[in-house]
């Protein structure tokens, strides 16, 4: 190649270098100050959230972050340090060695700081998924009522599958319906007040996933809370409800479509129709979460730790819509008391699927 060749060359090297945009690149650095070298958009595509909410998440578990001592020349590791490996493992779907090449850490201690981290998450469920308050409801559903027209809505409920590896002596208990092994997230959320950001308000976790959703139900602490205390203990009047599919049975307090075998009114198609375009919503929140935590695509380690890993996950996709809704200091309320054992009142079930067939016929003469 001539000189003249290499000088054009260089020139052209050289313009397209100053046209690109710099972007911070993680090198082998075991202190945290170039997190704030980050652009905040670089830094949500690593971590899952913005600069300030990570700085809200880290005040948030400072508190509860054990203290250590020093051992050997070993540098400790600090809460700082700590969140953003857990926020990389429960973020991005890889080995624990590559986030420790990253953080210049052994294997171990991100194992070890990403379970204290979750543990403190899981710690934090009642502060940051809460049932609504009685005076939330009606600003609720009307914000429900906005999307499609169905009144009093207060929540949508639907379950989702998160694949794991099963115990060897149970996979057909964990094999669901697409022959996948998994566990199920049962969950409940509201429209939120402030900004219609969703949130969780309720969650069951851990239940093989070849129990349908309905079963699920059963086990879960509203259920098990309306069974024992009343519909009013949870939904605080007869005009609020959730919304579920058809999975779920239809009671004064859960509405569900009616089943199509080609007998259905218009009336009662039209039901359906407003009830799956107010349902859907549901499905759109278990869409994201799963979107930026890609943890859930399927989590690959003992099934005792899995529903921590979940729940922890359920945490911050809460605390990331109530920091950006800046509510987050005022989240603590009154812990209701529901027992983790309870057989469910038969009749009283009953009695209320009674009373939701009249409910959905009422609500079928609005349309």
């Amino acid at each position: 190649m001539t000189d003249l060749n290499l000088q054009h060359t260089s020139r052209v090297a050289l313009s397209f270098l100053k046209d690109r945009v710099t972007h911070f690149k993680i090198g082998i650095i075991a202190n945290e100050e170039w997190v704030t070298r980050y652009i905040d958009q670089d830094f949500h595509k690593q971590f899952r959230m913005m600069k300030s909410t990570y700085w809200v998440l880290v005040d948030t578990v400072r508190p509860y972050y054990p203290v250590k001592c020093q051992r050997g020349d070993a540098p400790l590791v600090t809460v700082e340090k700590a969140v953003l490996m857990t926020l990389c493992y429960l973020g991005k779907h890889v080995p624990l060695s590559d986030i420790g090449d990253r953080f210049a850490v052994a294997q171990s201690t991100v194992f070890k700081e990403a379970r204290t981290i979750i543990h403190i998450l899981c710690d934090l469920k009642d502060t940051f998924i809460v049932w609504p308050k009685k005076s939330e409801c009606v600003v609720l559903s009307r914000q429900f009522e906005a999307r499609a027209g169905f009144p009093g809505v207060i929540g949508a409920i639907d379950g989702c599958h998160i694949e794991v590896i099963p115990p060897a002596n149970q996979q057909s208990s964990y094999a669901d319906r697409k022959c996948n092994y998994s566990i199920t997230l049962q969950a409940f959320h509201f429209v939120g007040i402030s900004t219609a950001k969703t949130i969780f308000t309720n969650i069951s976790i851990g239940t093989p996933g070849s129990r349908n959703d309905a079963r699920v139900l059963k086990y879960s602490s509203v259920y098990r809370t309306i069974m024992r205390d009343g519909v009013e203990s949870m939904f605080f009047n007869d005009n609020y409800h959730l919304i579920g599919d058809k999975a779920y049975p239809n009671r004064m307090w859960c509405m569900a479509p009616f089943k199509d075998f080609g007998n259905l009114t218009p009336r009662q198609r039209t039901y359906n129709y407003h009830h799956s375009s107010t349902r859907i919503v549901i499905e759109h929140t278990f869409g994201l979460m799963k979107g930026r935590w890609k943890r859930l695509m399927k989590v690959n380690t003992e099934i005792a730790k899995v529903s921590d890993i979940v729940l922890a996950i359920c945490v911050l996709h809460n605390f990331c819509y109530l920091h950006n809704n800046e509510v987050i200091q005022k989240m603590i309320r009154d812990k209701r008391h529901m027992p983790n054992q309870h057989v469910p009142n038969n009749y009283a079930d009953e009695a209320s699927k009674m009373q939701g067939a009249e409910k959905r016929n009422r609500i079928v003469c609005l349309f």
